[in-house]
């Protein structure tokens, strides 16, 4: 049976705009308890306001919309003449558990962007230039959603796909004094949390990227540097290449309002930034690669259980 991807994308902007509905009525709510908690006179209690739970905790919607936006960023950023590898490199793989979700997201995209670029074409007055430029940009998001689409296609149809094996090579950032700062770090956490910490870098390794996010509206984190995470734990990296990824720093968020992390977070960048060109430049050494290597081991050695060492050969 043929899959009506054009359905399942009006299907996926109706859900997006019960969501906006829903999160227009909570704020709503929130309004309204926050103008209850006023100062009253003494006399009086001021009584005790209680959030919804979906206030204080992060939704499945914020989370979905964060790995979107992960992704969106890479797709928003290809050339009109972008090539098969190019997009294939940036989207999700297959066993991410909202694989299918993110593509028709991603589609829908697409669609919006048409329907905006055909509106300016038949409502303004365009130089001849100007329309063959927004032509090119149409015929580019016609090519996104027809891979898309067949990316789709193939996963419902194919058992196995080569991807699927394919691993992302990580690279641990060093500190300016030289050490490996993720493993400095690890080293000062307490072992009950190593168990999170591995699974947010097999997230990245084998590209599925565990609740990822990407930092917004800050002079030095947006861009590039995003992160995964579990509760309270948190990998930071940023893309090389196609499949290489740099990892900065890892660590234990006590607090959403934390100054101190933020800070640091942002210094760590920094450094990150002043050592990337050489980075990318040693990707084709290979003796860089063989060091790297040697501290990627070091890493598992750190966060793995006797049982994964043995399994991995550490």
């Amino acid at each position: 049976m043929s899959i009506d991807y054009e359905q399942l994308c009006n299907e996926k902007l109706i859900e997006l705009r019960d969501q906006e509905i829903a999160i227009e009525n909570l704020k709503n709510r929130i309004n309204g308890l926050t103008k209850k908690n006023v100062v009253r006179p003494k006399e009086e209690v001021t009584p005790k306001v209680v959030f919804p739970k979906e206030v204080e905790e992060e939704t499945e919607e914020d989370s979905f919309e964060d790995e979107v936006n992960y992704y969106l960023n890479s797709y928003r950023l290809l050339s009109d003449n972008f090539t098969e590898e190019e997009i294939k490199s940036i989207l999700p793989k297959k066993k991410n558990s909202r694989f299918k979700d993110i593509l028709l997201r991603l589609a829908l995209e697409s669609v919006k962007e048409i329907k905006d670029i055909e509106e300016l074409l038949r409502t303004e007055d365009l130089s001849s230039k100007e329309k063959e430029s927004f032509e090119a940009m149409i015929a580019s998001e016609r090519r996104k959603i027809d891979y898309i689409k067949s990316r789709l296609v193939k996963s419902e149809t194919e058992e196995k796909d080569d991807e699927e094996e394919e691993k992302n090579t990580i690279i641990l950032v060093p500190t300016i004094g030289g050490n490996i700062r993720i493993i400095d770090e690890l080293e000062h956490i307490p072992n009950d949390y190593y168990a999170g910490f591995k699974k947010l870098i097999d997230s990245i390794v084998d590209g599925t990227f565990k609740n990822v996010k990407s930092f917004t509206n800050h002079p030095v984190l947006s861009g590039d540097i995003s992160e995964v995470k579990l509760f309270k734990i948190r990998v930071v990296f940023t893309r090389l290449s196609s499949n290489t990824y740099a990892l900065l720093t890892a660590f234990v968020k006590k607090s959403n309002s934390d100054k101190l992390y933020h800070e640091s977070l942002v210094n760590k960048v920094k450094d990150y930034y002043g050592v990337e060109s050489k980075l990318v430049a040693a990707l084709g050494s290979e003796e860089f690669l063989e060091e790297n290597s040697k501290n990627v081991r070091q890493l598992y050695s750190i966060i793995s259980t006797p049982e994964d060492v043995k399994k991995r050969g550490v």
